[in-house]
């Protein structure tokens, strides 16, 4: 073999080895190049205003822009409206199942098509005419019939239009129009799920910011206490071990504010997170003093059942499957259609080149394979499946509503409970301390006063917002907008 010839070969190998691992590896190329990979990366997380750290690398600001003040919760929630992925997501879910709808409307409107073919023969196809001899003679020769050109053209367009007898159509229709109203319960369920997330993250942040003063009350106090106690060992009035005691309460007072400290970044982390901004964004939120109003367990339960949107979805699930299965059971019967053609031939042999018709058929299957049988059977079993988890998802419900309703309840007493107890702990300090400076009281007994006082404190910084973040559960669970919530406040 020349060089030449190797050469060329050695192209037709190189040049096929791209077609050979696309069809012989299970991982095929292997995708995307690494570049190309960074590139949409790099697009994404501009997109999603997070910043990878590269010189050159810019995170798209907001939509709506960072806040130019404190955040309130009702501009948090219209935030999250806008900035939510997950609400985005849920969004385009719902695109989807429109898309199912007119993909199933589609079967019960006219199809077209279209058909076109040039072709060459390598010979005109010819044939010789039996004639009587007498005809003959005077033709002096049979005469030669083109029965097929050597190159020909033909073109056909269809129009068909279903006719459906049995239903089996509209059945999948109306299974397409149950799809999309329980994705669009979905996406409801969705937004109220963000909603919440947006605003626990919104009092956990307040919660936090509040616990985090009540530890710097505690510390202080326990540097004061354990001021007086360093004093009263210097002058022999205090033994070593009571010292020790004040001065590990003092550290774990400071490791608990470095704890603090952490509890906010990470509040505001999640709420950042939840209404599109910036992670690492410096939200401050605005402060809520007043309590929610809490509705009856039994409104709230009417409420529930008739406008929670997981169990509004379920029911559109059971409608859909229901009728998935009943167009299963009509595609027993002969599927009936009907329409018109149009030909046309560039070969001038047969004459008219153009004309029509119109038809009426049918096609049926006889399922002597036995798949629309088990098809039938899993359609029922899942219906029947779903039916079962409607009646669960009714007695989680009752559990959930009773449960977050009592909740929120509670919180609500053991606001009022600290608002009274935090005097009376503040009292009972004050009496600790003298007594220890009287040398009646030792630094076990102040240092549990002061505990006392930190707990109430912490119940008193913490239960309204918690009562709040129970209220807009129970809304949740009661399937209404969560920003009417901010209307109460």
């Amino acid at each position: 073999m020349r060089p030449d010839q190797w050469v060329t070969a050695a192209v037709v190998l190189l040049t096929a080895c791209g077609p050979a691992r696309l069809l012989t590896r299970p991982e095929g190329n292997g995708g995307w190049s690494p570049e190309r990979r960074q590139e949409e990366l790099a697009a994404r997380a501009a997109t999603a205003g997070v910043d990878l750290g590269r010189s050159g690398a810019t995170a798209e600001p907001s939509a709506t822009g960072p806040p130019a003040g404190p955040l309130d919760l009702p501009a948090a929630l219209t935030l999250a409206a806008h900035g939510n992925r997950r609400i985005a997501e849920a969004e385009k879910d719902l695109d989807v199942a429109e898309a199912r709808f007119r993909d199933a409307r589609g079967r019960l409107l006219p199809a077209t098509t279209g058909f076109g073919r040039y072709t060459r023969f390598t010979d005109t196809l010819t044939t010789k005419v039996q004639l009587p001899p007498s005809v003959l003679k005077t033709l002096g020769q049979a005469p030669l019939v083109t029965i097929r050109e050597e190159e020909a053209a033909v073109f056909n367009g269809t129009v068909t239009v279903p006719l459906d007898l049995t239903g089996e159509i509209v059945h999948v229709l109306r299974a397409a129009q149950a799809g999309y109203r329980g994705e669009r319960a979905r996406l409801w369920a969705t937004t109220l799920e963000q909603q919440l997330v947006v605003i626990r993250g919104y009092f956990d942040l307040l919660e936090a910011e509040r616990l985090r003063d009540v530890t710097r009350q505690t510390l202080a106090s326990e540097r004061q206490q354990l001021a007086s106690a360093e004093s009263r060992f210097e002058n022999g009035r205090l033994t070593k071990n009571e010292l020790l005691v004040v001065q590990v309460a003092v550290r774990n007072a400071e490791q608990q504010l470095l704890q603090r400290d952490l509890a906010i970044d990470q509040a505001r982390w999640a709420l950042n997170q939840a209404v599109g901004l910036a992670v690492d964004a410096p939200t401050e939120v605005v402060d809520v003093a007043t309590p929610p109003e809490v509705p009856a367990v039994d409104a709230a339960l009417r409420q529930a059942y008739t406008t929670n949107p997981a169990l509004a979805a379920l029911f559109e699930e059971q409608q859909r499957l229901e009728d998935t299965a009943t167009a299963l059971v009509r595609s027993r019967f002969p599927r009936v259609s009907g329409g018109g053609t149009v030909d046309y031939t560039t070969s001038g042999i047969v004459q008219p080149q153009r004309f029509g018709s119109g038809f009426v058929g049918f096609t049926w299957d006889l399922g002597t394979d036995g798949r629309r049988e088990a098809e039938i059977a899993e359609a029922r079993a899942t219906a029947e499946r779903n039916r079962i988890e409607v009646e669960r998802a009714l007695r989680e419900l009752e559990a959930l509503v009773r449960t977050t309703q009592r909740a929120a309840e509670e919180r609500l007493a053991a606001l009022a409970a600290a608002e009274v107890a935090v005097g009376q702990a503040d009292e009972n300090l004050r009496i600790r301390r003298q007594q220890f400076d009287a040398g009646r009281a030792t630094s076990d007994d102040v240092l549990i006063a002061e505990a006392i006082l930190a707990s109430e404190r912490a119940t008193l910084a913490s239960a309204l917002y918690q009562a709040h973040t129970r209220r807009a559960e129970l809304q949740r669970l009661m399937g209404l907008p969560l920003d009417a919530l901010t209307a109460e406040r």
